[in-house]
């Protein structure tokens, strides 16, 4: 999925509040200022040479000291109020999410049968390898014997495809010179129509329930399926490969295949999948062959994918940044005024200042 933000003007949600803020700061300003300039009290006590005082230098000093801490304490209060007024107003900007997904939809096929599942924790690691190398595809996986089921369905959560995939290898992991584990059973039931049918692994019927899997067929998408079997058939199915190869090259769909090292039942059943994944114009390759998953990706990035547009998502978020940018720079300097206050009166209580 394309996914791009085009900002908008910043604007206050409550312009209100910062009017009503921004006076009361002023009225609170304007009492201050009257409390510092108003006249001395009648009672207030007169110190007889005052003008001597103020000569000195020290005094001097001492003056510039204090209104000069006191206005750097005042303009940080100032500043403080600003961010503080600022963020009560919620700064907000309006942005634009320009979205569109990627039309390309990825089945994953695995035969389960007993002959391939000694070696399908290969496979369901190549699946793995592919999975990772895709971005923005649609995936889904379907396990199938002489019955096909859905694993999961076709989806753009790549954190939960791989998950599954864990499971399928932990499944499959188990298996030892034909003794399957319970594991086994569980992940891979309802693949058997029955446990007294002799029929196993029709490639045929399986690759064609994968290609049923797909969805959306009124859209204009690119249609991958990555077939994984060993080509050992026991039985008749309804569809041989090679009807099961033109189904899929009717439906649009290419099939790449990764043939697992089995022993075909009957002679020319590699020959046939690799005959109906070329037809689709997909690929075929034994599995553990160097590029088998780089080649397959390639294929896919190399699958035609038409770009779906969505409509634009507006959303408004606040900007707290710059509120609080500011109203720590107050507090900042507040502190800093404060700590140099307490320096400067610390020093001049030592002795013989």
């Amino acid at each position: 999925m394309g996914v791009s933000w085009v900002p908008g003007e910043s604007e206050l949600r409550w312009p209100w509040l910062v009017v009503a803020l921004g006076v009361l700061v002023a009225v609170l300003l304007l009492v201050w200022l009257r409390v510092w300039w108003r006249r001395p009290p009648r009672s207030a006590a007169y110190v007889a040479h005052a003008t001597r005082l103020r000569r000195l230098p020290r005094y001097r000093a001492l003056v510039r000291r204090r209104a000069l801490l006191g206005g750097l304490g005042s303009a940080a209060a100032l500043v403080a109020c600003a961010g503080a007024i600022l963020l009560g107003g919620r700064l907000q900007q309006a942005q634009t999410l320009e979205r569109d997904d990627v039309a390309r939809d990825i089945m994953l096929c695995l035969d389960a049968s007993g002959s391939t599942a000694p070696w399908n924790v290969d496979v369901v690691q190549e699946l793995r390898d592919i999975v990772e190398d895709l971005e923005g595809e649609r995936i889904g996986l379907t396990v199938w014997n002489n019955a096909a089921i859905t694993k999961f369905p076709l989806t753009d959560d790549y954190e939960f495809v791989l998950e599954q995939l864990e499971q399928a290898e932990l499944a499959f992991s188990g298996w030892t010179d034909y003794l399957a584990t319970e594991e086994y059973y569980a992940y891979t039931a309802g693949t058997f129509v029955s446990e007294f049918d002799r029929q196993s692994s029709l490639v045929g019927d399986g690759l064609v329930s994968c290609v049923q899997r797909f969805d959306r067929p009124d859209e204009d998408r690119g249609r991958a399926l990555v077939l994984a079997t060993d080509g050992e058939q026991r039985g008749r199915g309804v569809f041989s490969i090679e009807e099961a190869g033109a189904y899929a090259d009717d439906q649009g769909v290419v099939v790449h295949t990764i043939a697992n090292p089995g022993e075909p039942a009957e002679d020319g059943d590699l020959d046939e999948l690799r005959a109906a994944a070329r037809a689709t114009g997909g690929t075929y390759a034994l599995l553990g062959s160097d590029g088998t998953a780089e080649e397959v990706v390639d294929s896919i990035d190399d699958l035609r994918a038409a770009r779906i547009e969505r409509p634009p998502l507006r959303q408004v978020v606040d900007r707290n940044g710059p509120g609080t940018v500011v109203a720590g720079i107050g507090v900042g300097l507040l502190l800093v005024g404060w700590a140099v206050e307490w320096l400067v009166a610390a020093r001049g209580r030592r002795p013989g200042r």
